[in-house]
């Protein structure tokens, strides 16, 4: 027999047999084989459920033992105080040398000798609450995409993401002075000033007492206090100076005439102003001469009677001094006093000679240090004058020379204008 054949016999049997069985027994034998056929089906069926839940149960274990892994409960900054007694968080530093702070997030703060400040509400990881009592710190905040750093003197509140600045607080005089070097901050004032936008080469300096707030460009000669340059308005109005009479239209530059030097032996101009001795300058420039200054006077000297006469509410004595920049050191100073003109006039609402300052700004130094401050000037001028849709191309020329500058979101609601 061959191979096939005999293959074919196992079921060749099975047939012989089936032919031989009764009707009950086939009934039997058929029901048998049905339940058998279901209770296949029926284990076929639990594969498929296993493996259909397969994917979602693994990944559902994933995600617990991702959990499990990484999470971890919210921990607070640590720091290490050297150079000063730690008393709890309280700092006194020493009136002799300073002392620095190191946080765990590589956060660093140097105070300045007899700086007095306390380090509040570290409770998580993305920033602390500074408190200073008085007294100079320099601060280094690392950015980590979710910082939360504030710096608290008196009324003045500093938000700081990541930056590099420097921090003074007299408490006598209630007066703060931070000096940007790298990133921006927001400084609020007391009630209802809003906040001011302070960026990377920036001074600001807030006078709770005078309620003032002060945007000016930061010198390049370190921490020594510098004179504020423009009044806040409001919390994306940062230099806003105050007010002034409005002068003549920008007059040509002349060469400049011999100076008068002040009397030996006191502190120059700029200093006193720096040290914010405003109404001393004032009454120097009235003892030596008012016209006698503002026609020998140097630059330094104009520049600082200006500054002092605007911070002492002088606004015609601020006005000739700038004019006087303008005519006599146009070269070196005119692009300058140009805008605090237009400064002086948007604070007293006079916004066609202001946006004529400002225009003039930009026109002799389109790249200066107070470019941006122009055009945002300008812009509101423009706004106030002719209304928002006027303003927009302003604004959208605001916005592409600085996509990142300080008046960045008012620019961005102008050019949404229809």
């Amino acid at each position: 027999m061959s191979d096939p054949e005999r293959q074919l016999d196992p079921v060749a049997a099975l047939l012989q047999r089936a032919a031989q069985l009764s009707e009950p027994e086939r009934l039997e034998a058929r029901a048998a084989f049905l339940r058998r056929v279901d209770e296949e089906q029926a284990r076929a069926s639990k594969k498929r459920a296993a493996l259909r839940w397969a994917a979602p149960l693994a990944l559902a274990a994933s995600v617990l033992l991702l959990v499990f892994f990484l999470w971890r409960p919210e921990r607070g900054l640590e720091y290490v105080v050297e150079g000063a007694a730690d008393e709890s968080g309280y700092v006194r530093v020493p009136p002799d040398h300073p002392a620095s702070i190191t946080f765990s997030d590589r956060t660093r703060i140097r105070a300045a000798a007899g700086t007095r400040l306390r380090i509040d509400e570290t409770r998580n990881e993305r920033g602390a609450r500074i408190s200073v009592e008085r007294g100079r710190v320099e601060a280094e905040v690392t950015h980590t995409g979710h910082g939360d750093w504030r710096f608290v003197a008196g009324p003045f509140a500093v938000r700081v993401v990541g930056t590099r600045f420097e921090l003074l607080w007299d408490a006598d005089r209630e007066r703060l002075e931070v000096v940007l070097h790298e990133g921006s901050v927001e400084v609020e004032g007391y009630s209802g000033s809003g906040a001011v936008s302070v960026r990377a080469g920036q001074r600001f300096v807030g006078d709770a007492l005078a309620r003032t707030l002060h945007v000016s460009d930061a010198t390049a000669r370190g921490p020594e206090p510098a004179p504020p340059a423009a009044q806040a308005q409001g919390p994306e109005v940062a230099p806003a100076p105050p007010e002034a009479a409005a002068p003549p239209e920008p007059s040509a530059s002349e060469g400049p005439t011999p100076l008068v030097a002040p009397p030996s032996g006191k502190p120059s101009w700029t200093r006193l102003v720096s040290q914010g001795e405003f109404r001393r300058v004032v009454q120097e420039a009235s003892t030596r001469g008012t016209q006698s200054c503002l026609a020998s006077c140097d630059a330094a000297d104009l520049n600082a009677l200006a500054d002092a006469a605007r911070y002492v509410g002088q606004n015609e004595l601020a006005e000739q001094a700038l004019l006087a920049l303008r005519a006599r050191y146009a070269p070196t100073a005119g692009s300058r006093a140009a805008f605090l003109l237009g400064r002086l006039h948007e604070g007293r609402g006079a916004a066609a000679r202001a946006r004529a300052w400002y225009e003039t700004a930009l026109r002799e130094a389109p790249g200066g240090a107070f470019a941006a401050e122009a055009l945002a000037g300008k812009m509101r001028a423009v706004q106030s004058l002719e209304g928002p849709a006027a303003a927009r191309a302003v604004a959208q020329e605001y916005l592409r020379l600085y996509p990142g500058g300080v008046h960045a979101k008012a620019a961005r609601q102008l050019a949404a204008q229809p």
